[in-house]
This record gives C-alpha cells, structure tokens and sequence, in this order.
C-alpha cells in the first residue's frame, strides 16, 4: 500500500488527477458484512461503501479483503487495509488504529442459550457470574464479563458463530456471547438447531461500533472520510433494514 500511494502522489505531482484506491477489510458479521459463501462480500457495510466511500472527491474503486476479524485488523495495523468497518474501541485499539469520530452504529450484546436454561430469562448480570462463555477470538471482552469472573473460550475462523453454538449444544460451555444482536438474530435464522436456543439481550448499555482507519493513510483522506461517514449513520440504519425485514 505504501508503494502504491507513493506512485499515486508522483502522479499527481505530475498533473496525473489519479483516485485513491481503497482497500477495506472485511470478515463474517452478518447482516452487516456477509462474507461465508459469498464470491463478492455483501451486506449493508458493503452497500453504505459502495454508496457513499466509493463516490467521494478522489476516491477510487474499493478493494475488498475478506478474511477473519483478527486478521483484519492485523492488516489494518500495518497498513495492508486502509479500513475496517464495526469495530469496538478499547484503550489498546486506540493506539494503533485512528478511529471515527463517531460510531457508525450502535447495538445492544446478547448472550445465546439453551432455552431450557435458567439464562433464558435474562433480566440481571449476576446470572452470569462464573459461567463458560464462547466468543469470537480478537473480539472485545467486555469489563463487565471479566468483573464477572467468567471464563472465555476464544472462537477462531470464519465461521466462529456456528461453532460456538455447537459448542453449546454439546455442553462444552454455557452461553455463546454475541456482542452484535442484530448479527446474532440474523445467524439464528440460519442455524439447523435454532428452535432449541434463544438469543437474550444483555442489560448493559449499547456497544458503539466504528469505522477505524490506518495510521498509515494520510490526513486529509482519514478526515474527508470519517466527515462522511459520521454525516450518514441515518443512512446506514436504513440500508441496515433492509436485511432485517
């Protein structure tokens, strides 16, 4: 990426008006990103990108890098992406990664259970103190669950939802921790097993999600970008809806 912006700003310096080509990462998150099976990545982050990213001033064609969440923000660290769409922010992330200046969505987390469970009726913390918990490998481990002294098993691969659902249904943990319910909700639909389980909202407050950029992609792209994307959350809701109905 390095080399190609340099090419980029020679031409420019010679009156060459070229695009910045953006390359975004993306992983399994659906509705929001839906990557399993799929020969293009699909989904409302891949429509709010084509929409809006790739027709600003100086934007050229988007460059999508499938691959799992953990891998994309080590490419976004070193600059192999220029983008990572719903990202959670946390004091560590922070120092490697340049956030929005707003999130781009915000959602409630949830925990998937057996319906015969005592969890299946969610309304406190407390019924989740100690328990074994499955959740996506990289993703944030909130404080409330570590105050919890719950034990987290890390989920790797793409499709780290299913697997820990099956985990579940074999005993091997208590509940699988969503911390997106709309993608929760949306998997479910999906899962052979789903009339066995339950997805239960967790009483905290709502987990804000981002779009993060390279430290590596200049300053005047990183704020044209985030202006556009914190003008048009609305927008995202909607294009969002239409995988929800």
């Amino acid at each position: 990426m390095a080399m190609f912006r340099f090419l980029v700003s020679f031409g420019l310096l010679l009156g060459a008006q070229q695009a910045l080509a953006l390359v975004i990462g993306v992983y399994e998150l659906s509705p929001h990103m839906v990557v399993d099976g799929q020969k293009e990545p699909a989904g409302a982050v891949v429509d709010f990108a084509r929409e809006l990213v790739a027709k600003a001033p100086d934007c050229g064609p988007l460059t999508w890098r499938p691959t799992s969440f953990a891998r994309s923000l080590r490419e976004l660290e070193t600059g192999e992406v220029d983008m990572v769409f719903m990202v959670a922010r946390n004091e560590q992330r922070s120092k490697v990664f340049r956030y929005g200046s707003l999130p781009l969505f915000e959602t409630r987390s949830a925990l998937v259970v057996p319906k015969g469970s005592s969890l299946a009726n969610l309304t406190s913390l407390e019924q989740v103190r100690g328990l074994q918990i499955g959740h996506a490998n990289a993703s944030i481990i909130p404080e409330y669950l570590r105050a919890l002294n719950v034990v987290v098993h890390p989920i790797s691969g793409d499709d780290y939802f299913f697997r820990g659902l099956k985990m579940l249904e074999s005993k091997r943990i208590d509940a699988y921790f969503a911390p997106t319910l709309s993608n929760a909700q949306y998997q479910m639909r999906k899962y052979e097993n789903a009339d066995a389980l339950t997805v239960q909202p967790l009483p905290v407050e709502p987990l804000a999600l981002y779009v993060v950029f390279s430290k590596t992609l200049d300053e005047k792209t990183y704020a044209k970008l985030d202006a556009l994307i914190s003008a048009n959350q609305a927008r995202y809701k909607l294009l969002l809806g239409n995988y929800l109905r």
